[in-house]
């Protein structure tokens, strides 16, 4: 558990809860501390505050039920009431790249079950909407033919009056190219955000928003987010549309490979991002976050490469962000 101060001027509740808290103050408040008031830490009472657990580097997510130890899980998302899951899994046997799904019953996550519309192509990145009723994913399914595509492009499929997911929609050429889209997630509203590059160049994060039955042109984000020298990807933004948090690479302020960053939207714009510090990252590689849909709890992937160990979700309570 730690405990840090904030140098803005809070409730008597809230400072009351962080000094039960066991460590030493900081005379600052973290450079994250913006994002976490973005994702709602100003509104939490002081009883959330007081046994909060902040372990560095986050903790393992659902530990033999979600998270195996012997293959590689990647983007997790989450129904609004966090009973419901989707996630990606790697595997040296078909299907190579599949989508599951595992449901809450009794504080325990069930085993996951293909969902029905992948398992023949390479389905990744799945991301459900707020309302839950669409599951957009990537996917080289083929748009056209039989042949499966190069490149990566952004599908969805809607729930069915049954329950059941009905057949996938390719998002069209105002969102997908000729390269790889990829890692898509979308606000209350329906305004996408995802990465679009190859793997011999760079990728940046784009958005796209709703406009009838389809989207606008896709957007370049601005240079706040993107930059000419390092990958942007892995973008996630929060149901409000306020934070987006993505993955880079390499950036000399970074603690490891890849690293997670936020900004916040003020007034439409962009603020410069920022690297969410030691509460998310370490000396290994941190990429594919997630957000619940009410900001309180990040999720993000975790990587061992040498040697190589097979991927597992991690997570924290955002309010950690606070006191870093």
């Amino acid at each position: 558990m730690q405990r840090f101060t904030p140098s803005k001027s809070w409730s008597v509740g809230f400072i009351a809860a962080l000094s039960s808290l066991s460590m030493a103050c900081a005379s600052q408040a973290p450079e994250t501390a913006p994002v976490a008031e973005a994702l709602g830490a100003s509104e939490v009472s002081s009883e959330a505050l007081r046994f909060l657990n902040c372990a560095p580097g986050g903790s393992l997510f659902a530990p033999g039920e979600v998270s195996l130890p012997d293959r590689s899980e990647y983007r997790l998302t989450f129904s609004a009431d966090g009973n419901t899951a989707y996630y990606h899994v790697d595997s040296a046997e078909a299907p190579f790249q599949a989508i599951y799904e595992t449901r809450k019953v009794n504080g325990h996550f069930t085993p996951g079950q293909l969902v029905s519309f992948s398992g023949t192509w390479l389905d990744t990145d799945p991301f459900l909407s707020v309302d839950g009723q669409s599951l957009f994913f990537s996917s080289t399914r083929p748009v056209t033919g039989t042949e499966e595509r190069a490149d990566s492009d952004l599908w969805v499929v809607h729930r069915q009056a049954d329950g059941s997911w009905g057949e996938p929609l390719h998002l069209g050429p105002n969102v997908n190219s000729d390269r790889q889209e990829l890692y898509v997630s979308a606000t209350r509203d329906g305004t996408l955000y995802f990465a679009s590059g190859t793997f011999d160049s760079d990728f940046n994060v784009y958005r796209a928003e709703r406009r009838g039955p389809g989207y606008a042109p896709a957007e370049k984000l601005s240079a706040a987010i993107n930059s000419p020298d390092y990958w942007e990807y892995n973008s996630h933004i929060s149901a409000d549309g306020r934070v987006l948090i993505f993955a880079s690479l390499n950036r000399p302020e970074g603690y490891g490979l890849g690293d997670l960053y936020a900004s916040v939207n003020l007034g439409g714009k962009w603020t410069k991002a920022i690297n969410l510090g030691p509460a998310v990252n370490t000396e290994k590689d941190e990429f594919h976050p997630s957000l619940s849909v009410d900001g309180r709890h990040l999720y993000f992937v975790r990587q061992t490469w040498a040697p190589f160990v097979p991927s597992d979700f991690y997570t924290l309570d955002t309010l950690c962000l606070l006191f870093q």
